[in-house]
């Protein structure tokens, strides 16, 4: 399982995850669960669930601009993007149906689509709600969700980070290596990701991206222990 983060900052939405992959009795801390969408600046994913499942859409061109008419609504993520995400996923060779019983199909994932300043939650049922403040999915959902409910006066990276350690330590499913990500670019980023993170300044990976849509900022590090641990 995964643990994907999503605040909305202001004009923009954060998005934070962990690492950790699990196999059986093993686990892995290097995979990418949350993506900048290469078609649409200022979009972002994340997801929890299969990691095949999860791979398959980030490099995979789900958006096609043709379809949103003047802006990302939620009436799109419903009627659009959500089918696209299924179908994308069943062609694929994923399982993608309902249960014995069931009248809704079911993916083995969940997806946050972040756009600008406004993002929204696809459920494995294909179902969308749009995210008002802050959300928590995946394993130690639960437990992050309480850490950000009481960090409120942090700034959102200080908050994210706080909020999968909280579940780090007390889930199996979840580690402290962290990726951060941003639908926008302010010029504390840099330093707020990085204290966030416990490293120096210099230490820490940026690639800040500029285009006539917009600018993403990307901060990826791990932390001191799983480095330990790589």
């Amino acid at each position: 399982m995964s643990l994907v983060i999503a605040i909305k900052d202001k004009d923009r939405i954060v998005l934070g995850a962990d690492r950790q992959v699990s196999m059986g009795g093993t686990k892995d801390h290097t995979t990418t669960k949350i993506w900048n969408v290469e078609s649409l600046p200022g979009a972002i994913m994340g997801s929890v669930g299969s990691a095949r499942a999860s791979q398959i859409i980030q490099y995979t061109d789900v958006i096609d601009k043709n379809l949103i008419k003047k802006d990302v609504t939620t009436e799109y993520i419903i009627c659009v993007l959500a089918p696209i995400i299924a179908a994308t996923l069943k062609t694929s060779g994923v399982v993608v149906e309902a249960p014995e019983g069931g009248v809704c199909n079911l993916m083995p994932n969940s997806f946050i689509f972040a756009y600008k300043d406004r993002a929204w939650m696809i459920w494995n049922d294909l179902s969308v709600s749009e995210i008002d403040e802050y959300l928590a999915i995946g394993s130690g959902a639960e437990v992050a969700r309480g850490a950000l409910f009481a960090t409120k006066d942090k700034n959102p990276f200080e908050r994210i980070v706080t909020s999968i350690n909280a579940a780090a330590t007390t889930t199996l499913f979840v580690d402290d290596g962290i990726d951060l990500l941003s639908t926008d670019i302010l010029e504390t980023d840099l330093e707020q990701a990085a204290a966030a993170l416990g490293l120096p300044l210099s230490s820490s990976k940026a690639k800040a991206k500029k285009s006539k849509a917009g600018k993403s900022v990307e901060v990826k590090e791990k932390s001191k222990k799983a480095t330990k641990n790589k």
